[in-house]
């Protein structure tokens, strides 16, 4: 396996945003089958993948990390649930974090499973707390089980996830709630006791980041709204693209629906005590977070950050103005990662690293023109 597949693709979409652009996919397919996942655009499902594979190259990049690299934490995963149901006879997520254990790296596990319950995963998530390196985000779109049925058909249904966030949460594992997708017409009407439950559960933190599909998968979403017009109205809707100047037929509601609707979950948040944040989508002066992922539930000094435009956004509320790359990266504190020391990570991951960099720099210092779609809190001032 090839281990620059360890780090997530460089795009417009993630590169300016993401902290966590390291991830380990233990599985080539999932099991769950929701019908929003957007892993289906870019995984290649090959049974006869990962497994194996996937532990030999991860024990590669462990050696050099072990040569005293503090590590971006990796995200367990990206493009599959790595608790799926074959997760029972294969253990390939098991045995990533054990080897996260060992060798003391950072890890985020995403998940909608409960199979990370039973006891010899959770003897190695304790352990992996103790050390201050785990963080468990759980996602969710709706705790109602009738639309949960529809569209997350293979899933363990809400009340379990919920119920596994209180059981890790009473273990002293920070868990958090991922609003992933943010179903429009079918979360944002079940707010407010998503909130209070993730509240009772000892849920920490929820992230949003919004659907993103094809219209031709509207359907399937209309059928099952509280609210359905917003299917209908078309005047919401915009594309969502790899590229700010060439559209797909990808799309996500506009920056003015979002920006209504994570507002009120900003406040229902505040009101409940959970901290809130976005995911991918600039709305930094709404956050309440120290960190969009969640990564301040991680012991400090144990993981390394790279700049984003979260760091460019605390600058802005400083100075006023927004920095170039290279007067960004002069005032940061320490415990980021740029520049030449990217240099001393393996070639494969340092290549995309600089990627993911060289992209952030250019809208700083080149694409300045997109930053507003980039960074919509620029314009709610």
């Amino acid at each position: 396996m090839d281990i620059s597949s360890f780090v997530v693709n460089p795009s417009i979409n993630v590169s300016p945003y993401c902290y966590s652009i390291f991830r380990i996919e233990p599985y080539t397919t999932c099991e769950y089958r929701c019908v929003y996942c957007f892993g289906r655009w870019y995984r290649q499902e090959d049974l006869k993948e990962g497994g194996k594979g996937v532990i030999l190259s991860l024990k590669r990049i462990l050696k050099f990390l072990r040569k005293g690299l503090r590590s971006i934490p990796f995200r367990l995963s990206t493009l599959v649930d790595p608790f799926q149901p074959r997760e029972e006879a294969m253990q390939v997520s098991r045995r990533v974090m054990a080897l996260c254990l060992k060798h003391e790296v950072p890890i985020i596990v995403n998940t909608k499973s409960t199979l990370l319950l039973k006891r010899d995963v959770m003897n190695i998530l304790r352990e992996l707390c103790g050390k201050g390196l785990v963080l468990v985000q759980i996602s969710l779109s709706t705790i109602n089980p009738d639309i949960s049925s529809v569209l997350e058909p293979n899933a363990p249904p809400p009340e379990s996830r919920l119920n596994a966030a209180e059981k890790l949460s009473d273990e002293g594992i920070p868990a958090v709630i991922r609003l992933q997708p943010f179903i429009p017409g079918v979360t944002e009407c079940e707010a407010e006791e998503i909130v209070e439950q993730a509240h009772y559960a000892g849920v920490r933190q929820i992230i949003v980041e919004v659907l993103r599909d094809e219209k031709t998968n509207w359907h399937l979403y209309q059928k099952v709204a509280y609210n359905e017009s917003i299917y209908r109205d078309q005047n919401i809707w915009t594309s969502y693209s790899p590229s700010t100047k060439v559209p797909s037929q990808i799309l996500r509601p506009n920056v003015e629906w979002r920006r209504k609707v994570y507002l009120g979950i900003r406040d229902l948040c505040i009101k409940y005590g959970v901290e809130f944040s976005t995911c991918k989508e600039g709305f930094y002066n709404y956050h309440t977070a120290e960190n969009c992922c969640g990564m301040h539930f991680l012991e400090r000094g144990r993981y390394i950050l790279r700049p984003t435009l979260s760091e460019a956004w605390e600058f802005y509320k400083r100075r006023g103005r927004v920095p170039g790359f290279s007067e960004l990266i002069d005032n940061l504190s320490e415990g980021y990662l740029f520049g030449e020391a990217v240099k001393c990570y393996p070639r494969p991951l340092r290549k995309k690293i600089m990627s993911h960099e060289k992209i952030l720099r250019e809208v700083l210092d080149e694409r300045r023109n997109e930053l507003i779609s980039l960074l919509p809190a620029l314009s709610i001032q």
